[in-house]
């Protein structure tokens, strides 16, 4: 049965598409806006410290239930007292979640940055966070909107899917993170 030929099926997925776009700007309804700005604004920052997060592969670390900051550090190769104030900001986000003072264990959002979880997303947060996707943003955003350039292009000298299609090597799984 084609979408075509199936009205009430059109009909029911359109209200929900409205229910989503309805949902997404809920957070913009309720927050005042100097405060959503500061949201707006420090997303890089989290979405830095969730790169972190998935690049020490703290959820896997995770794995087998809560630990302490300093056993954690030890498993990834990390600093306690930084990882613990990185695990910190994340727990703001809703991302892991402190049982105890300093102890941490995954939660409904942190498990599928583990490489075992069948839905993972870790190797999406690491390549949309890696150096290679950001330094366009960060570097030729502005020159871009300026010119009328496309910052990716500018930043890499081809088209995405180009730069995707000659670093396939990299782009699959987590390795894109390194470049």
């Amino acid at each position: 049965m084609t979408l075509q030929n199936n009205a009430g099926a059109v009909r029911r997925f359109a209200k929900l598409a409205r229910f989503g776009a309805w949902l997404q700007n809920l957070p913009n309804k309720l927050v005042p806006a100097p405060f959503r700005l500061i949201q707006i604004g420090s997303a890089y920052w989290q979405s830095r410290a969730l790169y972190v997060a998935a690049r020490l592969d703290t959820a896997g670390a995770l794995a087998e239930g809560e630990a302490s900051a300093q056993t954690l550090a030890d498993r990834v190769g990390a600093d306690a007292d930084a990882l613990y104030r990185l695990l910190l900001m994340l727990v703001a986000m809703g991302v892991f979640e402190e049982v105890s003072q300093r102890r941490f264990r995954n939660n409904k959002l942190s498990t599928y940055l583990r490489l075992d979880h069948p839905n993972s997303l870790r190797a999406m947060v690491l390549m949309h966070n890696s150096p290679a996707m950001s330094r366009p943003w960060f570097e030729r955003l502005e020159q871009g909107v300026r010119s009328g350039g496309v910052p990716f292009e500018s930043a890499h000298g081809q088209a995405f899917y180009d730069y995707m299609d000659s670093h396939s090597q990299r782009t699959a799984g987590h390795c894109v993170a390194e470049t």
